[in-house]
């Protein structure tokens, strides 16, 4: 996978979890989740899987990045809705995205952007599957706390 594609992926997994964090509190169940979303240069690729640590601190930690900013933000017990609009220098993005809560231990994120890099815009429309797999984070496999170490 190329870089604009990795960076574009780690983008819309951030935004899903910057705009949970508005709530202060995570809301579903707190630990190591794994997030599966497709591969979005063709069918028949295996989807990237990533763990994550999702609690209080590192939705909040999420929520204060301050290259993409939300507008429209929607907050329900069942999930969230938002704009997003990242406007970095080398990669800009812009769109609209959902959250939808499927009980304390998943969650279903939707989203529909266009991004810009190198003066090329490309639209993606992106899915991701988080699944709850236990109370205990990873600190060496869990990329929120990776980027925390740095």
């Amino acid at each position: 996978m190329t870089f604009p594609k990795s960076a574009f992926l780690a983008l819309i997994v951030l935004a899903a979890t910057a705009v949970s964090s508005a709530q202060h509190k995570f809301p579903l169940r707190s630990g190591e989740w794994t997030v599966t979303t497709p591969d979005p240069t063709g069918p028949g690729k295996p989807p990237f899987v990533m763990p994550y640590c999702l609690n209080d601190e590192t939705w909040a930690r999420a929520f204060s990045n301050r290259t993409c900013s939300l507008q429209n933000l929607s907050i329900t017990p069942s999930g969230m809705s938002y704009n997003l609009e990242c406007p970095a220098s080398a990669f800009q993005m812009k769109g609209r995205g959902t959250v939808t809560f499927d009980g304390m231990t998943h969650m279903i994120s939707k989203g529909s952007f266009d991004s810009t890099a190198n003066g090329k815009t490309t639209h993606m429309d992106s899915t991701s599957d988080y699944r709850w797999k236990g109370p205990t984070c990873d600190p060496n496999a869990d990329m929120n706390l990776k980027f925390k170490q740095r």
